[in-house]
């Protein structure tokens, strides 16, 4: 979970710097390039990276059906990160607040053995025997 929050912040540090460097070398606004920034690392950082980073690292340490930590992992990011887009977005060199940041690793370390909970029971119902 840490290693998904710090990926995501950084796309959204980055992402947003460079829109701001853009909006800053045209300031008229003749360009769409700055828009297109936004959208894609609204997309990126907010939607996109952080359910596959969630699912990818439970794979790579071996544990299955993990929805739960996914889905609530992301709606939590997707809120927190959301909330805090307009600091992130319009400040430069600004962060993220450290409170999010530490909250969302502790949502996913609680998340996990709930996620292993969770497992055991869709796995009686699906005829599994869980591991």
């Amino acid at each position: 979970m840490s290693v998904a929050v710090l990926v995501c912040h950084l796309i959204l540090s980055a992402g947003y710097a460079i829109a701001r460097d853009q909006k800053a070398r045209d300031p008229d606004g003749g360009s769409w390039a700055s828009a297109e920034i936004h959208l894609l690392t609204l997309i990126l950082g907010v939607l996109l990276v952080m359910p596959l980073l969630l699912w990818a690292g439970m794979r790579v340490l071996g544990e299955r059906d993990n929805y739960l930590l996914i889905m609530f992992g992301s709606l939590v990011w997707l809120l927190g990160a959301g909330y805090n887009l307009n600091h992130l977005e319009y400040t430069p060199g600004a962060h993220l607040p450290v409170p999010l940041l530490v909250g969302m690793v502790a949502v996913g370390a609680l998340l996990a053995p709930a996620s292993r909970l969770f497992q055991g029971r869709v796995g009686r119902v699906r005829g599994r025997v869980p591991r």
